[in-house]
């Protein structure tokens, strides 16, 4: 479906998952768009300030628990069939909003609802409060879209070093901030905050008297209830009205039953999903501590730009939970989640301020190690070396630099740099600086370093590798890495960021030819659960760091990389194809999103989104992944390469080739022309088979005939019954034939040549070859000029 807005003269094309942005303007009409865009900036400030103080002024008045309730049902009415953030509309983030925001405000404000109210009329004016505010939050979060373009017309006429790139950046930092909610995926939270905490055991037991895993229990109780309480609710409803129904009478005074009916009436219609003591069992001294009392806030509304906007870092960022009527409340998994790690962190500092250098300590060793971890599970246990050291140039000295660590799987090397510094909280519209900053200390620094050690891999023909002691590890031959990555791996998500990493030269932050994959801990957990095979992973490996130095392709999300490579596998050559306008690819990541919040929902293991790949092919690299053979790498790469269509076509004709083998006993290669130069020989025990040297000579022949510049030979053996024993293969370029076999190769490659053009005659029923189609020997050029 492909939706045109027009409004004079700029032109929005939304497509399924693009963007084309087309401006028609003149240059007088673009100028007097600026000039009018840039007078009403102060209007729309003030306009913003007063939604601000009307919203706090009405969430004063009403009951807290109620709003937060209702807020939350109508959210989870909202989401109600939405399992990616790409299916939401504005009213469904607005409805988010009505937690965090209208919470955040709560907590910064004293309330002004003081005396008791007949019930009746109470949730009459409750509820148009409620309405008003969730009309005015709606209000606020449009205004603030347009007030982002005020800003940057104001900036683009006022200010003489205005940068248009750098500004758009800024917009971006702002508009995610505020907007984007659920970094990483639910079935993650708990391994992830597992993972991190686990070294802290002794803290949280001195401070809280519990264990971390006593501490992720009950998290993980509220996480469910939050998620899926609701469902639990109703299913608890069917159950008492079947035992009811059963004694023929809604009789509760049975324990059972009683229990039960408490139990609906408290999840459906009380506030049991959201008491947070009740669900988790956590010490009352720890919810304190991670909870906001009415009122108890002063930083958010304290005098200065953006006082009480969303733009600035909210309360419950902070703290998780509020406490109101002596209990402990959680409406917002996702505010939660997203910074539960560094809540605990700071209040460990709070209460144990000589702790800090411990945490640092341990989260620093932690960091460095679960990248390869997670790398060892889904590369199948390949070579890493941890804390490599080396000798390199350092201004004029030859100093001894280090490495986190290098992983080496076939032809395949990745340089990994770990960085566990916390990426700053403060928000970018109050300080773009301090938020840049962090970017390039995550990414750049270690770019720089990685970048070092690849100068030194490709400085020789073969170099040493050193530990810490500065003993040999092993030698490197750099004629060995077909596939050279830097991978900056980090604690802290911010992959709308990573994502483009590569493409922030206007903060400052630019790379060499070299463009480095940075990405969070969180995706590289995705990544390590959805490659089953190794070397399905180090093709979009190669895909991925193909489309990093693509100046067409630009996506805001780590996962739509991936969701790009299952949809259209050499993704950045799509986007290549589209260099006449400006391209905003988005939303591929949305059937990754269904899968893992299946894997949440679902009681069965739900189908994972993939490339569909033939059987044939599957065979060869199962095979692959389960056998050492160097440069497997690259003949699954030639394979996976080819384009759909190619790829039936394979499958199609090795399986006529080995059924036609079995009848004639006789070897029939298959050859593929074009971009893709493979000659397949499949060999059967019971069928005569070509020798080496002639299988070599007929993969020179067909390379010679179709003036390749190298051609893959693959040989694969099978069994009796059809299946696949061996694979073997070999590279050949024309420097490949013998000077004195020269004569010989290119008479086999006419008399090749003759056969396929007989072949081609015999499949297709034709008895001429026209003079300008292309000449069936496979050399890519036309018959006329060709064969004739």
């Amino acid at each position: 479906m492909k939706k045109i807005k027009k409004s004079k003269p700029i032109k929005n094309i939304n497509t399924e998952k693009l963007i084309f942005l087309k401006n028609s303007l003149s240059e007088e009409e673009y100028y007097n768009l600026i000039q009018n865009l840039a007078n009403e900036h102060s209007n729309s400030y003030k306009k913003i300030d007063d939604i601000v103080k009307s919203i706090r002024n009405l969430v004063t008045k009403g009951n807290s628990l109620k709003m937060l309730h209702q807020s939350y049902f109508m959210y989870l009415i909202g989401q109600l069939g939405i399992v990616s953030e790409y299916q939401s509309g504005f009213e469904n983030n607005v409805s988010l909003r009505m937690i965090d925001y209208v919470q955040s405000i709560i907590v910064s404000s004293e309330p002004q609802r003081q005396d008791e109210k007949n019930d009746a009329q109470t949730d009459l004016e409750e509820n148009q409060i409620w309405e008003e505010i969730f009309s005015q939050v709606s209000d606020l979060y449009s205004n603030l879209s347009d007030y982002h373009i005020y800003k940057s017309a104001y900036l683009k006429v006022n200010d003489q070093d205005y940068d248009p790139e750098y500004d758009a950046l800024y917009v971006q930092a702002q508009e995610l901030r505020t907007n984007v909610r659920g970094q990483r995926y639910s079935a993650y939270e708990i391994p992830h905050l597992r993972d991190l905490l686990n070294p802290h055991e002794d803290i949280f037991n001195e401070l809280f008297n519990i264990t971390v895993e006593e501490f992720l229990t009950g998290i993980s109780k509220l996480q469910h209830s939050l998620m899926q309480g609701v469902n639990d609710g109703k299913k608890e409803m069917e159950l008492l009205l079947q035992k009811t129904v059963s004694v023929g009478a809604l009789n509760f005074e049975e324990p059972e039953l009683e229990s039960i009916r408490d139990s609906v009436f408290g999840k459906l219609f009380g506030y049991d999903l959201f008491d947070v003591k009740k669900v988790t069992g956590l010490p009352n001294a720890l919810l304190r501590e991670l909870s906001w009392a009415p009122g108890e806030e002063s930083s958010f509304f304290e005098d200065g730009e953006y006082a009480g906007w969303p733009l600035r870092r909210m309360p419950i960022e902070i703290r998780p939970f509020i406490f109101l009527d002596n209990k402990y409340y959680c409406f917002d998994a996702y505010s939660l989640f997203e910074n539960l790690y560094r809540i605990i962190q700071r209040l460990l500092f709070r209460l144990k301020a000589d702790y800090k250098d411990t945490w640092n300590e341990k989260q620093k060793k932690v960091s460095e190690e679960l990248p390869f971890v997670l790398f060892n599970k889904l590369l199948n246990k390949p070579e890493i070396h941890k804390s490599v050291y080396y000798q390199s140039k350092v201004g004029k000295k030859l100093q001894w630099c280090e490495n986190d660590g290098i992983i080496i799987y076939d032809d395949h090397i990745i340089i990994i740099e770990v960085k566990a510094g916390s990426f700053t909280y403060t928000s970018p519209a109050t300080d773009f600086p301090a938020y840049i900053n962090s970017i390039k200390t995550l990414v750049k620094s270690p770019h720089d370093q990685a970048t070092r050690f690849i100068d030194y891999i490709l400085s020789e023909d073969v170099v040493t590798i050193y530990d810490e002691e500065h003993k040999p590890i092993r030698e490197l031959k750099k004629n060995n890495f077909r596939q050279i990555t830097i991978c900056c791996v980090t604690l802290e998500n911010f992959t709308s960021f990573s994502s483009r990493i590569n493409q922030l030269n206007a903060l400052g932050i630019k790379f060499n030819e070299l463009p480095v994959w940075s990405l969070s801990i969180d995706d590289l957990r995705v990544y390590t659960d959805y490659f089953e095979s190794p070397l399905l992973f180090t093709h979009f490996l190669e895909k991925r760091i193909k489309a990093s130095k693509s100046d067409e392709l630009e996506l805001f999300d780590e996962l739509d990389h991936l969701g790009m490579y299952i949809k259209h596998n050499d993704y950045s050559r799509l986007a290549g194809e589209n260099k006449e306008v400006k391209i905003m690819w988005q939303g591929y990541r949305e059937d990754l999103d269904k899968y893992f919040v299946k894997l949440i929902f679902d009681e069965q293991l739900p189908s994972k989104p993939k490339q569909e790949l033939p059987q044939k092919i599957q065979e060869v690299i199962g095979w692959l992944d389960l056998n050492d053979i160097f440069g497997k790498s690259k003949i699954v790469s030639s394979l996976l390469n080819l384009d759909e269509k190619t790829r039936w076509a394979v499958e199609e004709n090795i399986t006529k080739v080995l059924e036609r083998q079995n009848e004639i006993n006789k070897t029939l290669p298959l050859s593929i022309f074009g971009e893709a130069r493979i000659t397949f020989i499949c060999k059967q025990i019971e069928v005569e088979s070509y020798s080496d040297e002639y299988s070599r000579d007929y993969v020179l022949a067909t390379l010679l005939k179709a003036n390749d510049e190298v051609r893959l030979g693959l040989y694969l053996s099978y069994s009796s019954d059809g299946k696949l024993d061996d694979v073997e293969y070999e590279y050949l370029t024309k420097e490949d034939i013998p000077q004195e076999r020269k004569v010989e190769i290119e008479r086999l490659a006419d008399i090749l040549a003759e056969r396929r053009i007989i072949s081609y005659k015999n499949q297709t029923g034709k008895k001429k070859i026209g003079r300008n189609d292309l000449c069936p020997c496979g050399s890519g050029r036309k018959y006329k000029r060709c064969c004739i």
